[in-house]
């Protein structure tokens, strides 16, 4: 890997940016940027990031790193594929190296693989042996082009797609890598088998798999790739390769069931659709809606378990901060069905027209309690109430409230009463479990002072100096000791750096996490480095004499009354003066 190359995109990739292209809501505090963790669930914002340092970090999971970590992380990219996308996006000339990896190795494998299985279903689903493929989806109304636009294809008999890749020099290792074959008692055979393929292609365009619907009797009716290292079903959108800019552009995103229902929407040109692959709503589904929109349309069957579903998706997607509604088309229809018989004005009619999810939630308990009494206002209340809670924006909320009291013809004040308890409640259960947690030792609180001093002489090393009377025992942590000793040998050979946090994270590779943490945490406004580097210094010193002057004190009571040598009488002596001089 070129040194240089990485030099040059973090010198001209801002991490800020390039963070806000997958975490919209990433806001300024301070110096820094903050949001909701993309990579775990959280209300409470402790994803934090600078362009000053070019890091990241999360407080809540503890994911840290630079651009390149960011971007690994985030589009389950190896180093060598980041460093490639990002010197693309900075402009900047790549060649890799020839060597690879063997992960690396094996992960181009797979691609490779994909990519030929995609060509070769999407060339026999053209030829004769596709003719029954071709009638099915004619039969739901879909054109050449549309076809040809989304690669659709065939899977052949059982043995020839084995045979086809062997030939095209691809191994049997690699074709279990890609989940295009797998090993059973009989040997080696193919997943799919007569099949209409639709490749699964992620929001960067690469193919990761592939689902599959049985043409002619058998089960499963729609099944798809087997989990990769390339595919995670949890976090990919069907469709949403294309869809992309047209979500963006209509700043909204529905959700469907199916391929074929977000095929036939493509091609009716509603475009800003997409669909899970045949699983519940995850949140990594919902971390992914948000890198391109806040609106969220969810459309479901209006039986009884498509009612369900879009509740708990639309619940997932608002607990992600997303502002959902849900939808319904009439008499069972499919979207294509539907845009087929009434047109795309009407369908868009019904999407425009989308319930918000209180409406849908209330008109449902509705439903349950056809007989508004005393008992069933109560029940309704309390299910809505919790719909209530999880919405994350507070006018919403308010909203939300009045909206429920009026259609209940309930006070305002009621519905607020009962949302109180319940969040008091929940508060409790919280409570009650932190207070089954072990609380923080003496030890603990030290080592938060330990944590500023080692951020502040992070951001100023030239008053690394400040620290040095601290030794090992003035530190609870030896971690963040080592990471002392690090961090002034650092300053020490390169004395000009005004920043060393990568540099003492190359000498620590295995503390780099917590090198970036400390980088990354908040100064006061009133941040003096020399002052409070002094402080902290001071701090420690004093907590080391304490700890110190116990052990003393400890060891003078087993002499008993004039027994005490007057070595440790001395020493206690000494010891006593020093921490006078931190009182006064």
């Amino acid at each position: 890997m070129k040194t240089d190359v990485v030099e040059q995109i973090r010198d001209r990739i801002d991490i800020v940016e390039l963070v806000r292209q997958y975490v919209p809501s990433l806001k300024r505090a301070g110096k820094t940027y903050k949001a909701c963790c993309p990579f775990h669930q959280e209300k409470t914002p402790s994803f934090t990031c600078s362009s000053e340092k070019g890091l990241f970090y999360c407080f809540g999971c503890q994911e840290g790193g630079d651009v390149f970590a960011f971007l690994m992380k985030m589009e389950n990219l190896s180093f060598r594929e980041a460093v490639e996308k990002l010197a693309d996006m900075a402009g900047i000339e790549y060649q890799p190296a020839q060597q690879l990896t063997a992960e690396e190795q094996r992960r181009a494998n797979v691609r490779k693989a994909l990519d030929f299985a995609r060509k070769y279903y999407h060339k026999l689903f053209f030829s004769r042996a596709g003719d029954h493929a071709r009638a099915y989806v004619k039969s739901r109304q879909l054109t050449k082009e549309t076809c040809e636009h989304f690669e659709l294809g065939l899977s052949p008999a059982a043995g020839v797609l084995l045979r086809e890749a062997k030939q095209a020099g691809y191994t049997e290792a690699d074709l279990k890598d890609c989940g295009l074959c797998v090993q059973t008692e009989h040997g080696l055979r193919e997943y799919f088998r007569n099949r209409l393929m639709f490749p699964i292609i992620n929001q960067r365009g690469d193919t990761v798999g592939f689902g599959g619907r049985i043409l002619g009797p058998g089960e499963p009716k729609y099944l798809n790739s087997p989990e990769t290292i390339l595919f995670t079903k949890s976090s990919v959108l069907y469709g949403l390769n294309f869809a992309g800019p047209a979500i963006r552009k209509a700043d909204r995103a529905v959700l469907l069931e199916g391929y074929m229902d977000v095929i036939g929407c493509h091609q009716a040109g509603i475009a800003y659709t997409v669909a899970p692959l045949g699983t519940s709503l995850t949140s990594q589904h919902a971390k992914l809606l948000k890198r391109y929109t806040q609106n969220i349309i969810v459309l479901f069957d209006p039986d009884e378990a498509g009612l369900k579903a879009a509740l708990r998706g639309a619940l997932l997607l608002l607990e992600e901060g997303l502002f959902v509604k849900v939808a319904s088309l009439p008499d069972g229809l499919d979207p294509d069905e539907y845009i087929a018989q009434y047109g795309k004005e009407s369908f868009e009619k019904i999407l425009d027209n989308a319930q918000e999810l209180i409406a849908f939630a209330l008109q449902r308990q509705l439903t349950l309690h056809p007989s508004l009494t005393a008992q069933a206002k109560t029940q309704m209340v309390t299910e809505l109430a919790q719909i209530i809670l999880i919405q994350p924006d507070p006018i919403v909320r308010r909203e939300w409230v009045k909206y429920v009291a009026e259609s209940l013809n309930l006070e305002e004040q009621l519905v607020l009463q009962r949302l109180e308890q319940m969040q008091r409640a929940k508060n409790f259960s919280n409570r009650t479990h932190a207070a089954a947690t072990p609380s923080a030792t003496p030890a603990q609180n030290t080592s938060s002072v330990e944590e500023e001093l080692l951020s502040w002489v992070l951001k100023s090393p030239q008053h690394a100096v400040l620290c040095s009377e601290l030794t090992e025992q003035n530190f609870s942590s030896p971690a963040l000791w080592q990471i002392l000793q690090a961090l002034v040998k650092t300053h020490l050979a390169h004395p000009q750096e005004t920043d060393l946090t990568n540099l003492t994270a190359q000498a620590l590779p295995g503390q780099k996490n917590e090198i970036i943490k400390l980088a990354l945490l908040p100064t006061p406004k009133d941040f003096d480095p020399a002052r409070d580097i002094a402080a902290c210094a001071a701090k420690l010193e004093q907590a080391g004499i304490q700890k110190k002057l116990q052990a003393v004190t400890r060891q003078m009571k087993t002499y008993g009354t004039g027994q005490v040598p007057p070595e440790v009488f001395q020493t206690y002596m000494q010891l006593q003066r020093k921490l006078k001089k931190y009182r006064s």
